[in-house]
């Protein structure tokens, strides 16, 4: 991922390098005053600030090595603020060397160049200097990538509680203090019992931080021992310095806190590997291990990079441009001068002569070397026809004005490109000269537009809970992304456009899928390498081609590279919604009752379980009810105590969090059960639960989780070993934890027999390495006979990948039946059956009843229809058909937000009627027993009662996951019949009754809530009216005023008049 990291890098400073010039400014101008004015410190104080700015600016795009230079540099103006630089005129003149510089480093790296740190060394320590601090080395500046995982071939750790591991480490650290001891001439080779101690230690040491630094001492010290690399006092050092972390991890147990110390041993002896040329197998593999090549510029990088400091930035190269330009366009201004006057004068055009050359010696000053060579071809030219060797026509002059034309108008482009170094192809390649570049970034600047509305299409699919409608119009923009690169002659990131197309109009589109995380993901990263090419491409960086290593292995991932041979014909369109479904009572209530009333209502209450992944888990035991209105069983309890509610509602998202890490940690643990650091941050979370469990109430989960606990303190304290039945008790109390979670949100009871799993725990805590039991599910009391069209259904995301994969091919194998069955071959096949029967144990697997309550009759109907060696009927094809069509759907369905599944009464009713149409098949065969996970398939024999119907181990795939049938609790002893099949299929009624009453609930819920708003915006409306009429009112008042105003003023003003006419009358 290198290179899209550093694509990202790019990206991010391109965002931000104007404001980190523009704050880099204001710094230099805060320098320049403090220069001028001394005395005033406020200045420096300001230019700390904004350096500060830069530094955190540069640390947040991850540009270390120029964010310590903006570190050194705050420093520096910290120590001018306070006085404490002793030579101010020194300390002044670095501090806006690195003021200038820095700017023209990064711009370096805007252009798409590598990070190469090591030529920032002279200016850190000039800066460091004027603080009076000592120099760095190199190796402070050397950065690989410490985080990659070590090779397979490195022993792995062994297994080993404290007391032990102590008694086995003591003596090897001494061993290896005395190695470092005896290697006193750093000028000797170093003794071999130095590589013996590490090499011995290193399977005794857990933490990866040390193992690595440990595995990276033994092969350089593998390579010195046989001569490849010179021993020297600093390599010496190092050693010493891992010894003594090596020591100090000891000390804390081989704890984490510590092992990120061993991070500095490691990172210096690996900067000796990278910077020495030694060819020994061991070097190579630590060169392979961690990318040492990249992290080892060239020389001609190093140049590159210098050059960059030198002051020859993008500023300066615009002023020398327009110089350069000046003085064409006199030179032009001349000739066409000459020309308009049709002067015979040719001596006046010697000082044109003089233009050219400087112009000349200015382009070869800036690397422009065919530039230069043009003007000097013209400059020749000229100097003949004022020397008349050639003839002074017009012809002549304009062949020396349309050359200098092409330099003027080609030199911005030339300037432009100067300091992006050698693009790929070099400079003849024509796609990057001049004028053609222009046509690449009009091309690639709509590729890009294209691309992201093909990205924003895929997020608005994902936004909209999977309409693929949003996906529409993704093929022909991604088609025409392929056809702009194809253009530009990249035939690779073409396909590789082509590629993503194809994967999302075949299983997108076409298929309709739904992807899981891993696909979306692995896609996700395929556009965003692709994105980064195109703005790579635009911008025209360096090593563009290496982001497209992870367009090619996602695409390998989804199966899409390399590319199939043709396009994947569309999958069939999707068949029309079945109509609704006929009401539980009507379809299933008449059988149902005569099942309640017959043998199976006699037998002992006893949970019955299923004998192959064919069965539908249930049972028959009756259980009480809940009494209405009680606190639902493994819900919050009242202690008496006054819990808050919010207190309730932190622990719950603690819980949530707790089986995200279980869910993280249980597939490490599993791999290798007795390893003891992995098992105990299991521990860690049971306690957890149950100490915070208590405390709000949740009373269930705390004692559940204490029996679990204690288990697992036997295993951590040597009492018994971490066995099959560990792990499985383990695995089952973590599938049983989300229910738990649920009854605490009131979103429902707990279905697993919780007591007999805490019995199984303590009996395995005991010693006892039988499995455990399979958790009952406990039965529903009556709750109605309302009918419900669709149940809710929740499934594992890694299960439900499993899954997906899973059903996809034998759903095929469905289809194909059916097809041929259509056009006339209806026989039964053995591989309808073995597709049948895997998706049945897959859907159980799932917990998915729905779909098994169809899966499970088809099954034997398929069971029964091979054993009659006759054709199926049209009804019976018809129904296998439905029946792909809705695993299909449900496929797509479960991965779904919230996934809701419509009952399929009605199929289950047709196919179980079909089975039943036909005669059993004779018990010929018997089933090999099926032991789950954790035990060994055996070859005894079972009974098949009854006529019971079995299958042999034959009949069954290879990847077939009915095996793993143990994770949700399921029994294998009981072989099932078809009579069960029917069973249970007649006993959802009562599943679909509770869901009916939790649905009437939520719909009182959503009408006293819908009440409530209404009254609220009842009152808001009144007091709207209210607000207006008071508003109303005021100003009527205020209108009332204004005319008693406006009256008073008339009848003043009458007053006036007629005081007025009588004065005049009486002077009269």
């Amino acid at each position: 991922m290198t290179a899209l990291r550093e694509a990202i890098e790019h990206t991010a400073l391109g965002w931000v390098k104007p404001e980190l010039d523009e704050t880099l400014r204001q710094a230099k101008l805060e320098l320049e005053a403090y220069v001028d004015d001394p005395a005033d410190p406020s200045h420096m104080r300001f230019c700390a600030s904004f350096l500060h700015q830069v530094q955190g600016t540069l640390r947040m795009v991850e540009l270390y090595a120029p964010a310590m230079v903006a570190e050194e540099m705050e420093l520096l103006a910290q120590a001018l603020q306070d006085g404490r630089a002793h030579d101010r005129d020194a300390a002044c003149a670095a501090l806006m060397r690195g003021v200038v510089l820095l700017p023209d480093y990064l711009e370096r790296l805007q252009s798409g160049h590598k990070d190469i740190p090591i030529v920032l060394l002279p200016l850190l320590n000039e800066l460091r200097a004027a603080r009076d601090e000592g120099g760095l080395s190199e190796s402070v500046l050397f950065a690989p990538d410490l985080e990659r995982p070590l090779p397979a071939s490195v022993p792995p750790a062994v297994a080993a509680n404290g007391p032990s591991r102590h008694d086995e480490a003591m003596p090897r650290l001494s061993k290896l203090r005395e190695a470092i001891q005896v290697w006193s001439d750093a000028s000797n080779p170093p003794p071999p019992l130095l590589a013996d101690a590490i090499d011995d230690l290193l399977p005794h040491v857990q933490p990866v931080p040390t193992r690595r630094m440990l595995w990276v001492s033994s092969r350089v010290l593998r390579a010195m021992a046989d001569g490849a690399m010179p021993p020297s006092a600093a390599l010496r050092d190092v050693f010493a310095g891992v010894e003594r972390e090596s020591r100090r991890a000891f000390e804390d147990g081989f704890g984490m806190p510590r092992s990120e110390s061993a991070l500095e041993p490691t990172r210096q002896l690996l900067y000796h590997v990278a910077h020495h040329e030694g060819d020994h197998p061991a070097l190579a593999e630590l060169r392979d291990t961690f990318d040492l090549a990249i992290e080892a510029p060239s020389e001609s990088e190093l140049d590159h990079a210098r050059g960059s400091l030198t002051g020859r930035n993008r500023a300066l190269l615009d002023t020398v441009s327009a110089a350069v330009k000046e003085d064409l366009l006199r030179v032009k201004d001349a000739l066409d001068l000459h020309l308009r006057t049709g002067a015979d004068d040719v001596s006046a055009l010697q000082p044109q002569i003089e233009a050219l050359a400087r112009v000349a010696d200015t382009l070869g000053m800036l690397g422009l070397g065919v530039a230069r060579n043009v003007v000097q071809q013209q400059r020749d030219a000229m100097h003949g026809i004022v020397n008349r060797d050639l003839p002074a026509d017009e012809d002549a002059l304009l062949d020396v004005a349309g050359a200098l034309l092409y330099v003027d108008a080609t030199l911005d482009d030339q300037v432009a490109r100067l300091g992006g170094g050698d693009v790929e192809g070099g400079e003849k390649d024509d796609l990057f000269s001049g004028e053609a570049h222009k046509v690449v970034e009009t091309i690639v600047r709509e590729a890009i537009a294209n691309f992201s509305d093909a990205r924003q299409a895929l997020v608005a699919f994902v936004e909209t809970s999977w309409s693929h409608d949003e996906l529409v119009e993704v093929p022909r923009l991604l088609q025409e992304v392929s056809g702009a690169l194809r253009m530009l002659e990249l035939q690779l990131p073409a396909d590789y456009v082509t590629g993503v197309e194809r994967y999302a109009r075949s299983e997108l589109i076409a298929r309709r899928r739904v992807p899981n995380g891993r696909q979306l993901d692995t896609l996700a990263d395929a556009l965003a390498s692709l994105e980064y090419y195109l703005e790579a491409l635009g911008e025209q960086r360096a090593n563009r081609n290496e982001i497209l290593d992870i367009t090619r292995a996602s695409l390998e991932s989804l199966g899409y590279w390399p590319l199939p041979e043709a396009a994947l014909a569309p999958a069939p369109a999707q068949l029309e919604q079945a109509p609704a479904l006929a009401s539980i009572a009507d379809a299933g209530e008449p059988e149902a009752t005569s099942i309640a009333a017959g043998t199976r209502g006699s037998e002992p209450a006893s949970p019955v379980a299923d004998a192959g992944p064919e069965a539908i888990e249930t049972s028959f035991e009756p259980r009480a009810a809940a009494p209405v209105g009680g606190t639902a069983a493994g819900g919050f309890e009242n202690t008496g105590d006054d819990i808050d509610d919010e207190i309730r509602e932190v622990f719950l998202e603690e819980f949530a969090e707790e089986i995200d890490n279980l869910d993280r940690m249980l597939p490490h643990w599993r791999a290798q059960p007795d390893d003891l650091e992995r098992l105990r941050p299991i521990r860690r979370v049971f306690h957890t639960l149950k100490g915070s469990g208590r405390l709000v109430g949740a009373r269930m989960l705390g004692e559940f989780s204490w029996k679990i606990e204690s288990m697992l303190n036997r295993v951590l304290d040597g009492s018994r070993p971490a066995s099959a039945a560990v792990v499985a008790m383990v695995d089952q109390a973590f599938y049983t934890l989300p229910e738990l979670l649920a009854a605490l949100r009131g979103n429902g009871g707990v279905s697993s027999d919780l007591e007999a799993m805490q019995v199984d725990a303590d009996r395995i805590a005991a010693g006892d390495d039988g499995l455990p039991a399979p958790p009952a599910a406990r039965g529903q009391g009556a709750a109605g006979a309302l009918a419900v069209e669709t149940v809710p259904a929740k499934v594992d995301a890694l299960l439900l990948e499993i899954l997906d994969a899973e059903v996809t091919g034998h759903l095929a194998t469905v289809d194909a039946w059916v097809a041929g069955a259509k056009a006339g071959d209806a026989l039964g096949t053995d591989p309808l059956l073995r597709a049948l029967h895997t998706m049945n144990g897959a859907f159980a697997m799932t917990e998915v009843p729905v779909v098994n309550g169809i899966l499970g009759p088809s099954e034997s109907y398929a069971r029964r229809l091979l054993a009659s060696a006759g054709p199926a009927s049209d009804e019976g094809v018809a129904a296998i058909a439905e029946l792909a069509d809705v695993v299909r759907d449900t496929v797509v369905a479960l991965h779904a937000p919230a996934p809701a599944l419509p009952l399929r009464d009605a199929l289950a009713a047709r196919l179980v009627a079909l089975r039943d149409s036909l005669p059993e098949a004779k018990p010929a065969a018997t089933m090999a027993e099926e032991a789950g996970m954790l035990a060994e398939v055996g070859e005894e024999r079972i009974a098949t009662p009854g006529g019971a119907e079995a299958l042999t181990t034959d009949d069954l795939t290879t990847d077939d996951l009915s095996a793993y049938g143990d994770l949700i609790g399921r029994d294998t002893d009981v072989p099932i019949t078809d009579d069960d099949v029917t069973a249970s299929v007649e006993a959802e009624p009562s599943e679909a009754d509770r869901i009916a009453a939790l649905r009437a609930q939520e719909h009182e819920d959503m009408l006293r809530l819908e009440n409530e708003r209404l009254e609220a915006e009842r009152l808001s409306a009144v007091k709207a009216s209210e607000a207006a009429a008071e508003a109303e009112r005021l100003e009527l008042a205020q209108l009332e005023a204004e005319l008693l105003a406006l009256e008073r003023q008339e009848a003043e003003a009458a007053e006036a008049e007629r005081v007025e006419a009588e004065r005049v009358e009486a002077e009269r």
